[in-house]
């Protein structure tokens, strides 16, 4: 008969998905928090500038991340979410994945040059394909109405550029 007495230390394995996310998020923050230094403050500023809310946004993102860091290090698991919708079993879809990260690859290298409405047709189209949209009307709809009204209400509406690209003659 053995008195060994039960383990009480819980085996420490590293999440390397969830370490390099939190990495990835602390990362974001710091260079949120040091971009935010080359925006331009104006003499006639106020208290709370155009650099409060980014500062604020990057301080929190880096304050999470290195907090995710630290507990991912110690062992911690996020817990799978239940839902109806989603099975837990199931393998990730990388085609898909790809698809939208492909799209929005080509989303940031193209906006300047093509301008915003043009790439974000791109994105808006490419991402609904990846995910599956097949129906030629709905998929047409999206990708050109949706960046369009966006475009229309930021520029006409708020008065906020947005690149306009090849198209600058045109609009």
């Amino acid at each position: 008969m053995s008195t060994a007495a039960p383990s009480t230390t819980r085996e420490r394995q590293v999440s390397w998905g969830e370490l390099i996310a939190a990495l990835v998020l602390t990362a974001a923050g710091i260079a949120m928090l040091l971009d935010t230094r080359s925006i331009r403050v104006t003499a006639v500023a106020n208290a709370v500038g155009p650099r409060f809310f980014p500062y604020v946004v990057g301080g929190a993102a880096t304050l999470v991340g290195l907090w995710l860091v630290v507990a991912v290090l110690r062992g911690d698991r996020a817990e799978p979410e239940d839902s109806e919708d989603i099975d837990v079993e199931q393998k990730t879809d990388w085609r898909t994945l790809a698809g939208l990260a492909g799209a929005f690859v080509v989303y940031i290298a193209i906006i300047e040059p093509v301008g915003y409405l043009l790439s974000t047709m791109l994105l808006f189209g490419g991402s609904a394909y990846s995910l599956g949209a097949r129906k030629p009307r709905s998929l047409i709809l999206l990708t050109v109405l949706v960046p369009f009204v966006t475009f229309m209400l930021f520029t006409r509406l708020l008065g906020i550029y947005l690149p306009n690209g090849i198209l600058q003659a045109v609009i």
